[in-house]
C-alpha cells in the first residue's frame, strides 16, 4: 500500500461527524465569513484561495489549530486549592481516623493555632481547639452551600465517623459542625445544621441565653398538655396517624447555639407556651429558674420579638412563620388580642411574600436540617392556621379579615380530613361571612344572616346527634386524652359562639315583630349551652391562660342571657317568660361568676375578675323581671334594681335603667327619655376613675335618689337599654328611638377618656376591645 493511500485511510478514520448543513471550512469558520466554492469542482473555497490558506472541511480533525499553553497563573491557584483542602481534610477527619489510617496529606505541614483567632468567652465549645476549628469554619460556611463540593466536604466527618454520637466519651472539634450530634429519631439521618451567619452571632446569643435549663424544660413540658397541642398546631389528624409529626421528647431538647435565630425562637415560644399553661399548683420551687415564671416567659417574649420576629433579615423563613403563629397564640393567651392580631397579619403577609397562599412552596425555606422532611409542615397547613387564628380574633374585635381565600375549605382540600377537622374549617367560612355581614350597612343583612343561618346549621348537621353532648374532662386521664376532649369542647363552643354573634343584632328588636323571635331564641339557648361548657372546663383547668377563647366566650355568653330578658314580657300577646327557666339560668350565671372569681383568685386573672363584676352587676335584669312578674314595687326593691352604667371604650355609655316614666324630685314626671340625658351627663363627669374602663362605670350602679330627676321606679319595673354618649362614626343613624330602646347619641368628642394606646396589653386595657364590638353588634344592624 502507498503512502498516499496510507494517508487517505488514516484522514478517513479522523473523519468527524458534523451537523447536517455544515458545510464551512475550519478557516471560514474562525473568520466567522461565509464559505463559497467558485464553479466546477474546485476543492479550495474562494476565501482559502485568496488567503493562500489550507482549506480543510470540519469533518476532519483541525490540525492546524495551535495547542493551548498551560496557564501558570492557574496552575498555581490550582496548586494552593490542594493544599488548602488537604489541611481542611486533617482538620475534619476525627483523631481516631487519623492515627489509624494515615493520609498522604497528613505530611503536610498544619496550619499554626496561633493563626487562628483568640476565641471570644461567649464560643461554645470543650477546649480551646473546638473553639479555634468553630472559628474557622464560620467563615466557610457562611458562603457555602451544603450541595456544594467544599459543603459536602464539610459532611466527611459524619461520614467518616461511621455513626452520629460520639463514641469516645470526649468531644473531638470536628463535632463542632453537627451541633445537634445525637439523633433524634430513627428514621431520620443525622444531618449538619448551617450556623448562622456572622450577622447573626448577636441574636443567637440573645437568644440561647434566655432558655432555661434542660431540666426545667422537661418538667414544663410534662405538667400540661401544652406540648401536645402545639406538635399537632400544624399537623393534621391523617399526619398525626401516619407519625408524621414532631414528638413531645423532641420539641423538649435545647436547640445548639450554632442554630438558626428563627430555629432558637421557635424553641423559645414553646417553652414560654409550656409555662402559660402550666397549672396553677405547679411547684416552681423544683425549677433552677430565678424569676417567676410569669416575668421569665415576658422576657423571652421581649428578646423573640426583638430578635427574630420583628427582624426582616431572619424572619423569612418557615420556622420564622411558625414563630409568628406561635407568638400570636402566646399574646392570645395572655389577652392581648390586638398584639395577637398584630402577629397574625405579619405572619399572613410573610406568607403572601412566600406564595404559600398560592401554593407555591418554592420560597418556603426551612433552616432546621435537623428536622426530618416528612415532619415539617405543609405549605396548605400553614397557611390554613394563619387564616383560622386570624378570623377568629378579628371576629372578637370587629376587624376585616385579612383575607377572602376559602381554598382549604373545598371538597379537593377536605378530602382527608376528619369531621372534626371539616367542622374546624366550615366554622372559619362561616365566622369570615359573619364579618362581611357585620360590614353591610344595606338592607341586605337580614338576608345574609338567613343564609349564614342555614350554612351553620348545615354544617353542624355533618356531625352525629351524640357528638354534640358536653365532654367529660376527667383529671385522672391523660393529657392526650383530654386534649382530645378540649378540642371537641371549643369546637363546640366556637359553634355556638358563631350563633351569637350571628343573631346578636336582632335580639332586641321590637316584640311585636315575630320574625326577630328565631333569633332571641337561638341567642338565648346558644348562651347556656356557652355557660355549661365554661363551668366544665374551668372546674378542670383553672389555669387562667389556658384556652383563653373560652373566657371571651363566657362572657359574651353570660351578658347576652342577661339582657335576653329584657322587655321581652312588653308585647302582651308574647308568652310569659318561665319563672323556672329563669331561674334557672339566674342559677348558671351565679355559679358562672364563682368560676370567674375563683380563676381570678388563683391565677391573678384581671379578665376573670372584671367579667365577674360586670355580671354580678348585671343581675338587676332579673330582679326587675321578677318584680315585674309579680305586679308590684315596694321601696327595698326599688332600691334594689338601680341603674346601670357601662362605659364602653370608643363606643360611649350604656345605660341599663327602668323605663316608662320616671318620678322627679318635686313628684313631677318626665320620660325616660330626658332621664336617659342626665345619666348620661352625669356618666361623663365620672369618665376619670381610676379603675378600667367598663367595670368602672358598672361598679357603681347610682342609686335613683343620687341622679338629679330619676328617683323611683315605674310601676312596671321593666328594664330597657339606653345608649348615650355613644361615637356617632360607629353608630348607624342620629337621635331615635329604635326597636323600643331609647338611643341618644352624643357628638360631642371623646378625648381623654382612654389612657391607653391602641396596642396596649390586657394590664392596661383588659376587654382589648371585646365589649366594644359586642355593643356595636348589639345596637348596629
Amino acid at each position: 500500500m502507498s503512502q498516499a493511500q496510507q494517508r487517505a485511510e488514516a484522514a478517513e478514520a479522523r473523519r468527524r461527524k458534523v451537523r447536517k448543513g455544515t458545510h464551512s471550512c475550519w478557516e471560514c469558520r474562525r473568520r466567522k465569513i461565509r464559505c463559497q466554492f467558485g464553479p466546477g469542482d474546485d476543492s479550495v473555497c474562494l476565501p482559502c484561495q485568496t488567503r493562500g490558506s489550507p482549506c480543510r472541511s470540519q469533518e476532519y480533525v483541525d490540525e492546524s489549530r495551535p495547542q493551548q499553553q498551560p496557564d501558570r497563573r492557574m496552575a498555581q491557584r490550582l496548586g494552593r486549592l490542594e493544599e488548602l483542602m488537604s489541611r481542611l481534610v486533617d482538620r475534619i477527619l476525627p483523631d481516631s481516623l487519623n492515627s489509624s489510617t494515615q493520609s498522604p496529606s497528613s505530611a503536610l505541614p498544619a496550619r499554626p493555632r496561633a493563626s487562628s483567632p483568640t476565641p471570644s468567652h461567649d464560643t461554645v465549645t470543650d477546649d480551646d481547639g473546638g473553639a479555634a476549628y468553630r472559628q474557622t469554619l464560620d467563615v466557610l460556611e457562611a458562603s457555602v452551600g451544603d450541595e456544594t463540593p467544599v459543603g459536602l466536604l464539610l459532611s466527611l466527618r459524619n461520614r467518616g465517623g461511621g455513626q452520629c454520637p460520639n463514641t469516645t466519651g470526649t468531644q473531638q472539634p470536628a463535632a463542632m459542625l453537627t451541633p445537634e450530634s445525637d439523633c433524634t429519631t430513627e428514621a431520620a439521618p443525622c444531618k449538619r445544621t448551617p450556623p448562622p451567619t456572622s450577622r447573626h452571632d448577636k441574636a443567637c446569643q440573645a437568644l440561647y441565653a434566655m432558655f432555661p435549663s434542660q431540666r426545667d424544660v422537661t418538667s414544663l413540658a410534662t405538667c400540661s398538655g401544652a406540648p401536645y397541642f402545639v406538635v399537632s398546631l400544624f399537623t393534621s389528624f391523617r399526619s398525626i396517624i401516619q407519625g408524621n409529626m414532631e414528638r413531645v421528647d423532641d420539641i423538649c431538647v435545647i436547640p445548639p447555639k450554632t442554630s438558626h435565630p428563627t430555629v432558637l425562637a421557635k424553641r423559645l415560644l414553646q417553652c414560654a407556651i409550656f409555662m402559660q399553661q402550666a397549672p396553677p399548683h405547679f411547684d416552681v420551687q423544683q425549677l433552677d429558674m430565678i424569676k417567676s415564671l410569669s416575668q421569665h416567659m415576658m422576657d423571652i417574649v421581649a428578646v423573640v420579638s426583638q430578635h427574630a420576629t420583628c427582624n426582616d433579615e431572619v424572619v423569612g423563613t418557615a420556622e420564622g412563620l411558625e414563630c409568628l403563629i406561635l407568638l400570636g397564640l402566646w399574646h392570645a393567651g395572655a389577652g392581648n388580642l390586638r398584639k395577637a392580631w398584630l402577629s397574625y397579619r405579619r405572619a399572613m403577609s410573610l406568607g403572601q411574600l412566600m406564595g404559600i397562599d398560592r401554593g407555591s412552596s418554592r420560597a418556603l425555606q426551612f433552616v432546621d436540617t435537623a428536622r426530618p422532611v416528612n415532619k415539617r409542615p405543609t405549605p396548605e397547613a400553614l397557611w390554613y392556621r394563619i387564616i383560622n387564628l386570624d378570623r377568629a380574633v378579628s371576629l372578637l374585635l370587629g376587624l376585616p379579615v385579612g383575607t377572602s381565600d376559602n381554598s382549604f375549605a373545598t371538597e379537593e382540600a377536605m378530602r382527608g380530613d376528619t369531621q372534626m377537622e371539616r367542622l374546624e374549617k366550615l366554622q372559619t367560612v362561616i365566622g369570615a361571612r359573619i364579618i362581611e355581614r357585620n360590614a353591610d350597612k344595606t338592607s341586605q343583612a337580614y338576608s345574609m344572616t338567613q343564609s349564614i343561618d342555614y350554612d351553620l346549621d348545615k354544617a353542624a348537621k355533618t356531625m352525629d346527634d351524640d357528638w354534640w353532648n358536653e365532654p367529660q374532662l376527667d383529671p385522672a386521664y391523660g393529657p392526650q386524652i383530654n386534649l382530645g376532649q378540649m378540642m371537641h369542647m371549643m369546637l363546640q363552643v366556637h359553634h355556638f359562639d358563631l350563633q351569637i354573634l350571628l343573631h346578636l343584632p336582632y335580639m332586641l328588636r321590637n316584640p311585636s315583630e315575630n320574625r326577630y323571635d328565631y333569633s332571641k331564641a337561638t341567642c338565648a339557648r346558644a348562651s347556656r349551652e356557652v355557660l355549661k361548657r365554661y363551668v366544665s372546663f374551668r372546674t378542670l383547668y383553672s389555669s387562667a391562660w389556658a384556652c383563653r377563647h373560652v373566657d371571651y366566650s363566657a362572657l359574651v355568653a353570660a351578658m347576652t342571657l342577661l339582657l335576653s330578658y329584657l322587655r321581652q314580657h312588653q308585647d302582651p300577646s308574647q308568652p310569659t317568660p318561665s319563672c323556672g327557666q329563669r331561674a334557672d339560668d339566674r342559677k348558671l350565671i351565679e355559679v358562672v361568676c364563682e368560676r370567674m372569681q375563683h380563676v381570678s383568685l388563683v391565677s391573678h386573672d384581671k379578665l376573670s375578675q372584671e367579667s365577674a363584676e360586670i355580671l354580678m352587676r348585671m343581675m338587676p335584669i332579673l330582679d326587675s323581671i321578677d318584680q315585674s312578674m309579680m305586679g308590684f314595687t315596694t321601696e327595698l326593691t326599688a332600691n334594689a334594681v338601680k341603674c346601670l352604667h357601662l362605659n364602653v371604650p370608643f363606643l360611649g355609655t350604656v345605660n341599663i335603667q327602668p323605663t316608662g316614666v320616671i318620678p322627679l324630685c318635686d313628684g313631677t314626671t318626665q320620660p325616660a327619655a330626658a332621664a336617659a340625658g342626665v345619666a348620661g351627663h352625669h356618666q361623663q363627669q365620672q369618665q376619670q376613675q381610676q379603675r378600667s374602663p367598663m367595670a368602672a362605670a358598672a361598679g357603681e350602679m347610682s342609686q335613683s335618689n343620687n341622679i338629679p330627676g330619676t328617683t323611683g321606679l315605674s310601676s312596671t319595673g321593666d328594664m330597657s337599654l339606653d345608649l348615650s354618649s355613644l361615637d356617632p362614626t360607629l353608630m348607624q343613624s342620629s337621635d331615635a328611638a329604635i326597636h323600643g330602646m331609647f338611643m341618644e347619641f352624643d357628638t360631642q368628642p371623646q378625648d381623654g377618656m382612654l389612657e391607653f394606646p391602641l396596642t396596649a396589653e390586657a394590664d392596661d386595657w383588659i376587654l382589648q376591645g371585646v365589649d366594644t364590638t359586642y355593643w356595636s353588634l348589639l345596637n348596629s344592624m
